[in-house]
């Protein structure tokens, strides 16, 4: 099996150069055997609901390199390395952070366990704490840590090589329908894409990509994964307005719910206040996911960064 670097960030606010922590595994041969962690002081205002998520709080971050002054070091480690992360979320904000900081993009090859996972193991939620329940993977204990949340993406791209016997990334990619790993690099970007899909680089799609017309025009519409399918929103989404995920979501050839039903094909969560959903963390959008699932099945229930890996293909 090829070494790869796993990564997780999270992040200040909604802006995606705004990093306030960082967590790199470095997989050899299938095995973890480095890591680092550090968090970074992204120079702007916390957002209470990311507080919530990560625990992450301004004075924690007070002597914290910034991302431009730790900059060199996250290079050290991915630059011209196999790189995968649990959605595309974490390589928005390295791109972000590098144009936000006017540092040079870092070289990498990269894939995603999220559409692995979904590509190879359809029926089940793909999120990462459940797909660690799904290989019932152990020491694992603490999600939105920077450094668990690259742990446990590792090990699952580790879990899925051994569970469809492929004996390299490479041949699991391929196998699965991919065409090659995707590539990031000072003047390109190339998806990590099917086989169907158009080989030839081109420019990375963001979300403030995303949010223009005139790049929701050019985007091909029939390969969209969310094409015809009904979404519902609960919760606030950090990286863009409920305006504009509707706005979005009609865009690109799927149907906006106000709320969840019996026709709902997806549920996208934002971060829930929990002075509002209550001592379960549920609203009651989920739980009325929840009902349905429990006699169709019908609903998948993602969070805002796979709704981002699904409007950034």
């Amino acid at each position: 099996m090829e070494d790869f670097i796993a990564i997780d960030f999270e992040t200040a606010n909604s802006n995606a150069y705004s990093p306030c922590s960082v967590g790199i595994a470095k997989f050899e041969n299938g095995i973890l055997v480095d890591s680092f962690y550090s968090l970074i002081n992204p120079e702007q205002e916390f957002d209470g609901m990311n507080i919530f998520v990560h625990g992450i709080y301004p004075e924690d971050v007070k002597n914290a390199p910034t991302y431009k002054e730790i900059y060199p070091k996250i290079e050290k480690w991915i630059s011209g390395k196999l790189v995968v992360s649990h959605s595309g979320f974490d390589r928005n904000v390295l791109t972000k952070s590098a144009a936000y900081y006017n540092v040079p993009p870092i070289d990498i090859n990269f894939f995603d366990t999220l559409t692995l996972s979904r590509r190879l193991i359809p029926g089940v939620q793909h999120g990462l704490s459940q797909m660690v329940d799904y290989y019932h993977l152990d020491g694992i204990n603490k999600f939105h840590n920077a450094l668990e949340d690259a742990k446990a993406c590792g090990l699952i791209a580790v879990s899925l090589s051994k569970q469809f016997s492929d004996s390299s990334i490479l041949e699991l990619i391929t196998n699965a329908g991919y065409k090659s790993f995707g590539k990031i690099s000072s003047d390109e970007y190339i998806p990590f894409a099917l086989h169907k899909s158009s080989a030839a680089p081109a420019k990375l799609l963001s979300v403030d990509d995303i949010l223009t017309r005139e790049k929701i025009h050019k985007t091909d519409i029939s390969n969209m994964y969310i094409k015809d399918k009904n979404i519902a929103f609960t919760g606030k989404l950090q990286s863009m307005t409920r305006d504009e995920a509707k706005a979005i979501v009609t865009s690109l050839g799927a149907t906006f719910q106000k709320n969840v039903t019996l026709k709902t094909n997806i549920l996208v969560v934002g971060l829930e206040d929990p002075r509002v959903v209550g001592p379960d963390g549920k609203s009651n959008k989920i739980k009325k996911a929840e009902q349905i699932n429990s006699k169709t099945n019908n609903i998948e229930v993602i969070d805002e960064k796979e709704f981002i890996q699904f409007i950034s293909k």
